[in-house]
């Protein structure tokens, strides 16, 4: 289980790797821990969506996280390629973190709801 302080923690080392641009071996471990986090918090995303009254701006707007997310994890969300260059790495971070922030909202199984 991933507590707050963990969460904030993952974020932090997503955004310093824009400013220190670290070779593409030292993000990958931010990497993989950051499309963890996303795939553990897509459920609780997914059980917000389906208690929203469908269509409602609420529904509209777990679905869009949502969305936002498997796209990501699409795009960028399998392993770490290696080849790309440290800019490459370093935004393919951010967008997982972005994503992250958004389902932060989220909890997961047995974490309540901060």
């Amino acid at each position: 289980m991933t507590t707050t302080a963990q969460l904030a923690e993952l974020l932090a080392a997503a955004s310093e790797a824009g400013r220190a641009l670290p070779p593409p071996e030292e993000t990958a471990v931010v990497h993989r821990r950051l499309v963890a986090e996303i795939r553990r918090r897509l459920p609780g995303a997914e059980r917000a969506a389906a208690a929203a009254p469908v269509r409602s701006r609420e529904w509209y707007r777990h679905h869009q996280a949502m969305d936002a997310a498997r796209d990501a994890l699409e795009v960028v969300g399998g392993e770490p390629d290696l080849r790309v260059g440290p800019t490459t790495a370093a935004i393919r971070l951010a967008e997982l973190a972005r994503r992250l922030r958004e389902l932060s909202a989220y909890p997961v199984d047995g974490e309540a709801r901060s």
